[in-house]
């Protein structure tokens, strides 16, 4: 994820987690428009509304992974944290892939198609998790409502 330097935004903690929910659904609908424009064979816009995406969701990727996941390994360890640590270990396979359709977008139809409906189902996967399983869980932890384990840091 070269490029442009992404900083940490600076927000209350819930505030951001609200943020980061509704990029989910800002972000899905972006893949919508790119699996619209691919079913019209109408490739560059497929590959435009992905170029979109990805100031967005480095952006995300950054304040997820600065903020809630170091809030979740600071009050729970590394050990307790571990499901939250592999569904954040998506951020960069997502990524890779959102490159791959891109790039396909120019070149063949046919895995255009499979590798987008590849993406959309697992930021589909991926956002479940984090709104299900790792934001109520970060909240918690910052709200002080999740004891950590004995021997554990926090």
């Amino acid at each position: 994820m070269a490029g442009r330097t992404y900083l940490p935004r600076k927000l209350e903690f819930e505030d951001l987690v609200k943020l980061l929910v509704q990029e989910h659904a800002g972000m899905h609908e972006g893949l919508a428009r790119v699996r619209s424009a691919a079913e019209k064979h109408d490739f560059q816009q497929a590959s435009k509304a992905l170029r979109e995406l990805d100031p967005v969701f480095r952006q995300h990727v950054v304040d997820e992974e600065s903020t809630v996941l170091r809030l979740l390994i600071s009050k729970l360890g590394v050990k307790r944290a571990q499901e939250e640590i592999k569904v954040f270990q998506q951020h960069r396979p997502i990524y890779n892939l959102m490159q791959t359709v891109i790039e396909l977008a120019s070149k063949s139809e046919g895995e255009l198609m499979a590798e987008q409906a590849r993406l959309g189902a697992l930021f589909v996967h991926h956002t479940v998790a984090e709104e299900e399983q790792v934001f109520p869980k970060a909240v918690d932890c910052y709200r002080g409502t999740r004891r950590p384990e004995a021997g554990t840091p926090g």
